[in-house]
């Protein structure tokens, strides 16, 4: 793939939800995300694989998301893709030039 990604390549509208924290009753928080922005962006998948998390049986599957960089950006937000959510791990700059942002992602499945 070249470091030039052109705009036709991004064929997904995706949201970018930020965590918002509301502080419980019990001196803990409630984790919320709320939309911040919606954009074009390129989804290549990476990997699929099984797992087991508390004696459930899922699947964890990766992606490369990548978009135009925006500032504030941050691992903790998530990117969504209608009803599907994907939990941004890290991102870096993808070209040279800081132009196109590779996301580097988990598909959170309930």
């Amino acid at each position: 793939m070249s470091a030039r990604l052109p705009i036709g390549a991004r064929r997904y509208f995706v949201t970018l939800l930020a965590p918002v924290a509301t502080p419980d009753d019990n001196g803990g928080a409630t984790i919320a995300f709320t939309p911040q922005a919606a954009f074009w962006a390129r989804l290549s998948p990476r990997s699929q694989a099984m797992i087991y998390r508390n004696d459930e049986q899922g699947r964890s599957v990766t992606h490369d998301i990548f978009f135009r960089t925006r500032p504030g950006l941050s691992a903790a937000m998530q990117l969504s893709l209608g009803a599907r959510v994907f939990q941004i791990l890290s991102f870096d700059a993808f070209d040279e030039k800081g132009v196109t942002t590779r996301a580097q992602c988990e598909e959170v499945t309930p």
